[in-house]
C-alpha cells in the first residue's frame, strides 16, 4: 500500500513535469524580458523552483487535510477487531512523510523542464533564436540524479531495494516504449496528412506539428494507464488468492490418526452426519513418516544418513503418501506421473514424485535415486516427476514426496481426513462429541474459529485494496485532465485560424476526437501490455502468489483509456470551440 501511495504521487509528478514544460514555453518571452533587464539565469531558475516548491507544499497540505476527512468518514463498524474498537487518525510521522514526499516529488519532476530556461536568450524578443547545439551534460546529470532519487524513494516506500529497482525499471522501460511509439506514430500516420477529409488531415498534422504534445501526452497517459491497470490487475490477483485460501468449500475440520480398520466405519459415520459429503464419503489420505537416507543422482550423491543430515532440512522427517493421480492443487512441471500402478516390491522399482521445492533447494531431479527409511525399512525409489503444489489449497493436502501405489499398501499407516463440518455450533459440537465417543483414538482439530477470524481480517484487507485501487483510478483521471488541458493555449489560436478560414466547430471537435482517441488507444495498449509484465514481476518476486492474467482488466483498461482521453480532450477544449475567433486574433 505504501508503494501504491508512492505511485499516486509519481503520477502527480508526471503531471507536474508536463505542465511545467508547457509553462516554460508560455513564459519564454517573459523570461527573455527578465534577462534583458538584468536578471540572471540562476535568479530566474530560483524563482520558478520556489514556485514549484510552494505549490508542492500547498498540494501536500491539501492532501493531509483530505486524508483527515477521509479517515473521519470511515464507518465505525469497520473499526472493530474481535469486538475491540480500533482508533484511527493521522500520526505525526505519516503527516511528515506525506508532506516530505509530496514536496520532493514536485521538486524532482520540475527540475528537468525548468532547465530549458538556460537556453532562453534576450535576443529572442527580436528574432527566433535556435537552441544551442551540442550535448546538454547538465540536463543529463539532473535526469540521472532524479532517477536515482526516485529509485531510492521507491525502495524506501516498498522496504525493498529489489522491488524499488524493479518498479523504477518498469517505469523507465514504459517511458522509453512510449517515446518510441510516439515517434512511430508520427511516421506511420504521415501519409494520412493528404486525406480528403479535413478533420482527419489536420488531426494527423497536429501529431507532428512544431511544439506538438504527442509524446508528452503519450508519456503521461501511458504511464498513468500502466500503473492503474497494473494496480488493478494486482488487486484481482490478490483477491483471487484470498478467495482460494478462504473459499466457502475450504476444510475447517481435520481428523488425524484414523486407523486402517476404522476407515470404512468412519466414512459411513461422517456421510450420515455431515451434509454435502454424498455417497462417496470424506477424503481419506494415507500417510506415513519417512526420512531420506541416501541420494544417488547426476549432480550430487549422499551415501549415508549422516551425509544427508549435513545437507540441512533434506534429512528431516517427512510425512509421505501414495496415490496414482495428481490432486487439484498440483501441477506436473517435469517428468511423468505414475503410469503403472502395479510397480512395487513385487514388480519393478518403486517411483516417487517430489515437490518443486526439493528440486530447487537440494538439486534432486528426475532420474535420481532416493533411499528412504520408512518405519525401519529401507525403500529405494526413483524420481520420475516433479510437482508444483499450491499449499494454500488444503482440500487435498500437500506432500513433498508422493509414492506410486503398490509400495506401502501393506505397511502400517494411518489416514487423515480434511472436511468441512456442519455450520451450526450445536450440531458441530455434537458431531465432535459423538465422533470421539465412537472413535476415541481419532484426533479432531477444529479450525473454524481461526478461519472465521482470518476471513474477517481478509475482508478488511480486501476493502482496503479496493479503496486504494479507486484512489489510483481517481488520480489517473485528474492527471489525464491535466495532460490534455495543458495544450489548450495552443488550441485557442489554431481554432481561431480554422474558424476564420471556414471550419465549423463540429469539424474542429471531430479533429480533436480523432487525435486524442488515437493517442488514448496507443497509450492504453502500451500501458496494458506493460502492466502485464509488472503484475507478473510483483506477483512472482514480491508477493509470492500465483500469477494470473486478467484479460477483462487489460481490455477494459485499453477501451476506457481510449474513451477517456477522447472525452477529456474534447471536454477540455469546449471553450476553445465556443470562443469567437476575433477576440483571439486581436489578443495575438
Amino acid at each position: 500500500m505504501s508503494l501504491v501511495g508512492l505511485v499516486i504521487v509519481v503520477l502527480g509528478g508526471i503531471s507536474v513535469s508536463s505542465v511545467m514544460r508547457v509553462f516554460v514555453q508560455q513564459k519564454i518571452k517573459t523570461i527573455a524580458v527578465a534577462k534583458c533587464v538584468g536578471a540572471t539565469t540562476r535568479e530566474i531558475l530560483s524563482v520558478y523552483i520556489l514556485q514549484a516548491l510552494t505549490l508542492g507544499l500547498a498540494g501536500s497540505l491539501l492532501g493531509v487535510g483530505l486524508a483527515s476527512l477521509a479517515l473521519r468518514a470511515v464507518p465505525r463498524e469497520l473499526l472493530q477487531y474481535q469486538g475491540i474498537p480500533v482508533s484511527l487518525g493521522l500520526t505525526p510521522s505519516a503527516v511528515i512523510q506525506g508532506i516530505g514526499i509530496g514536496v520532493l516529488v514536485a521538486l524532482l519532476f520540475s527540475l528537468v523542464p525548468l532547465l530549458e530556461i538556460r537556453h532562453v536568450r534576450p535576443s529572442l524578443l527580436l528574432r527566433n533564436d535556435a537552441r544551442r547545439a551540442g550535448t546538454d551534460w547538465l540536463r543529463l546529470a539532473v535526469i540521472g540524479l532524479v532517477g536515482a532519487a526516485l529509485v531510492a524513494l521507491t525502495s524506501w516506500q516498498a522496504a525493498s531495494l529489489k522491488i524499488g529497482i524493479g518498479v523504477s525499471t518498469g517505469f523507465v522501460g514504459v517511458a522509453i516504449v512510449l517515446q518510441l511509439v510516439g515517434y512511430a506514430l508520427t511516421r506511420l500516420t504521415a501519409p494520412l496528412a493528404r486525406a480528403p477529409w479535413f478533420p482527419l488531415r489536420h488531426a494527423v498534422l497536429h501529431l507532428s506539428r512544431p511544439g506538438n504534445q504527442t509524446r508528452v501526452i503519450l508519456l503521461a497517459v501511458g504511464l498513468g494507464s500502466f500503473f492503474i491497470i497494473g494496480v488493478r490487475s494486482l488487486q484481482v490477483n490478490l483477491l483471487d488468492e484470498f478467495a482460494m485460501q478462504l473459499g466457502e468449500n475450504a476444510p475447517d475440520m481435520f481428523l488425524l490418526d484414523i486407523q486402517r480398520d476404522q476407515a470404512q466405519d468412519l466414512s459411513g459415520f461422517l456421510a450420515s452426519r455431515v451434509p454435502g459429503l454424498g455417497s462417496q464419503g470424506p477424503t481419506l489420505i494415507p500417510v506415513l513418516r519417512a526420512r531420506v537416507a541416501a541420494l544417488r543422482g547426476g549432480e550430487r550423491s549422499f551415501d549415508n544418513t549422516e551425509d544427508v543430515r549435513g545437507r540441512g532440512s533434506l534429512g528431516r522427517e517427512y510425512t509421505i503418501t501414495y496415490r496414482a493421480h495428481l490432486q487439484p492443487n498440483e501441477r506436473l512441471v517435469a517428468g511423468r506421473f505414475f503410469d503403472d500402478p502395479g510397480r512395487g516390491p513385487g514388480g519393478r522399482e518403486p517411483e516417487v514424485s517430489i515437490e518443486e521445492g526439493i528440486r530447487e533447494r537440494f538439486r534432486v531431479d528426475v532420474g535420481d535415486l532416493l533411499r528412504f527409511d520408512v518405519l525401519g525399512r529401507v525403500i529405494q525409489a526413483r524420481v520420475t516427476s516433479v510437482r508444483e503444489v499450491q499449499w494454500e489449497d488444503s482440500r487435498a493436502g500437500g506432500f513433498m514426496f508422493v509414492f506410486s501405489p503398490g509400495v506401502f499398501e501393506e505397511a502400517p499407516h494411518t489416514y487423515i481426513s480434511p472436511l468441512r463440518g456442519v455450520s451450526d455450533p450445536t450440531a458441530r459440537a455434537q458431531l465432535q462429541h459423538d465422533l470421539v465417543v465412537k472413535f476415541p483414538n481419532v484426533s479432531v482439530i477444529d479450525v473454524r474459529v481461526v478461519l472465521e477470524t482470518v476471513r474477517s481480517v481478509m475482508e478488511m484487507v480486501t476493502l482496503a485494496i479496493t479503496i486504494v485501487g479507486a484512489l489510483v483510478l481517481a488520480s489517473g483521471v485528474l492527471i489525464l485532465v491535466g495532460a490534455v488541458a495543458m495544450t489548450k493555449f495552443q488550441r485557442v489560436y489554431e481554432a481561431a485560424v480554422f474558424k476564420t478560414l471556414g471550419a465549423s466547430a463540429r469539424d474542429i471537435a471531430a479533429m480533436l476526437v480523432i487525435e486524442y482517441g488515437l493517442l488514448g488507444a496507443l497509450a492504453g495498449a502500451v500501458g496494458s501490455l506493460c502492466a502485464i509484465a509488472l503484475t507478473w514481476g510483483v506477483s512472482r518476486w514480491a508477493l509470492d502468489i500465483p500469477w494470473r492474467v486478467a484479460p477483462h482488466v487489460n481490455a477494459g483498461g485499453m477501451v476506457a483509456t481510449t474513451l477517456l482521453v477522447a472525452t477529456v480532450g474534447v471536454a477540455a477544449s469546449v471553450d476553445v470551440l465556443r470562443r469567437k475567433p476575433l477576440a483571439t486574433l486581436r489578443a495575438e
